[in-house]
């Protein structure tokens, strides 16, 4: 049976199966069979096969006789289909088409942005219970690789954690020996494995994963169980302290703001004249001494005086911090300073500024009470200066008492 070809357009990158050339063009791109799908160029359609691929598949069952017996055997029914031609080297077109059509596809806005998102398997009961019983059989591992670094920062064996402390200084000033990391990991588990495999199972049989109701598979559940207590313990005291960054309390969290941002000016100054390698080395160090016996017992037993301690320098420290940042919304602050020059009007000469004994000062303020220097000699606040050097004649008004408020009637 021959090709039927139709004129056809492709709506997603496709490319020619004679050729294998991209298929070029917003519509009618190529030719298309209806009986088996081939697609390809126009002019590619006397460089397909000469016979549709739907005739291809043939099926055949073989009873193969056995050699001893003579008697035959079924086998599953085999099926034949055509063999794909083996690929050839890379050449600069199909380099080209493959540039191409990934261009194309990244312009696709149908396709997911990630496979592995868009391809995750729907909330199911059952698909819940048999990964948990999976994971649960099979984490073992995990659990032991955190006892062993607690037991070797807890000095449970001094020769062990001495070795550790000394590899981690090592690591510190030759950070370059992490990239044998990998190497160390694999060689350690081929060498427990072989350990495993000829000092306690020399049957040679591998342990794999837990088995269910096994002491394993309990200590595996009893280790998820406190897990879980544990990670749920770390969020509740994160989202309780979360108020302090959430700006439920706009002062608190703009105070946080601000030392936050100082604090990482400060590091940042500190990484630049501290090596970065002689930080991880002390804090290193300090992980290591802060769990032995002696510092463990000191610190439960000072641990109360320090907290006290720190939480009075903290409440100092705010206490001084808003007291500043008051003294600086205060001087950023323009206030009118008012002097009243007081006269008295003689029949002889008008208003002049003598005055006599038992009457106001020359210089006060509105109420007269309050004796003021001249107004060459009057000083600013306490905590302010002077914006301009010259006084102002205010003639508007209105003159309001400073401390009652109000308006005086003046004579």
């Amino acid at each position: 049976m021959t090709h039927s070809f139709t004129t056809t357009t492709f709506h997603k990158p496709t490319n020619c199966q004679a050729c294998d050339g991209l298929l070029w063009g917003v519509r009618h791109q190529g030719q298309q069979c209806k009986g088996c799908g081939y697609n390809c160029h126009d002019d590619c359609t006397i460089a397909a096969p000469s016979k549709c691929s739907t005739t291809t598949t043939t099926t055949a069952t073989t009873t193969p006789t056995s050699p001893s017996t003579g008697a035959t055997k079924n086998v599953p029914e085999a099926i034949l289909n055509q063999t794909t031609p083996p690929r050839t080297a890379t050449t600069s077109e199909h380099i080209q088409s493959v540039i191409v059509t990934a261009a194309l596809r990244a312009a696709d806005r149908t396709d997911p942005p990630n496979e592995y998102l868009a391809n995750l398997p729907p909330l199911n009961a059952q698909i819940s219970a048999k990964n948990f019983v999976r994971f649960a059989s099979r984490c073992g591992f995990m659990f032991s690789f955190r006892d062993s670094v607690i037991l070797l920062l807890s000095w449970e064996k001094p020769l062990d954690t001495c070795v550790a402390m000394a590899l981690y200084c090592m690591i510190c000033f030759h950070p370059k020996l992490l990239l044998l990391a990998p190497q160390v990991v694999l060689l350690h588990i081929i060498i427990s494995a072989y350990s495993k495999r000829h000092d306690r199972d020399p049957t040679g049989a591998g342990s794999g994963a837990a088995a269910e109701n096994s002491p394993e598979y309990l200590r595996n559940m009893q280790n998820l169980q406190n897990m879980m207590g544990e990670v749920s313990d770390a969020y509740d005291v994160v989202v309780k302290y979360m108020r302090f960054v959430d700006w439920s309390s706009e002062a608190t969290t703009w105070l946080v703001l601000q030392l936050t941002i100082l604090s990482s000016v400060g590091m940042i100054v500190t990484m630049w004249f501290v090596p970065l390698h002689l930080l991880l080395l002390q804090a290193g160090i300090g992980v290591f001494m802060s769990n032995t016996r002696f510092a463990k017992y000191c610190i439960r037993e000072f641990s109360p005086y320090i907290i006290d301690y720190a939480k009075g320098r903290l409440h100092v420290a705010s206490q001084w911090y808003t007291e500043f940042e008051k003294q600086v919304d205060e001087r950023e602050r323009v206030r009118e300073v008012s002097l009243f020059e007081n006269q008295r009007w003689w029949s002889e000469s008008g208003f002049a500024p003598q005055l006599l004994d038992s009457e106001r000062n020359a210089w006060s303020d509105l109420s007269g009470s309050v004796q003021l220097p001249p107004k060459e000699d009057m000083t600013a606040p306490k905590g302010y200066r002077w914006t301009q050097d010259n006084w102002k004649l205010d003639t508007a008004g209105p003159w309001i008492d400073d401390v009652l408020g109000i308006v005086p009637c003046l004579p």
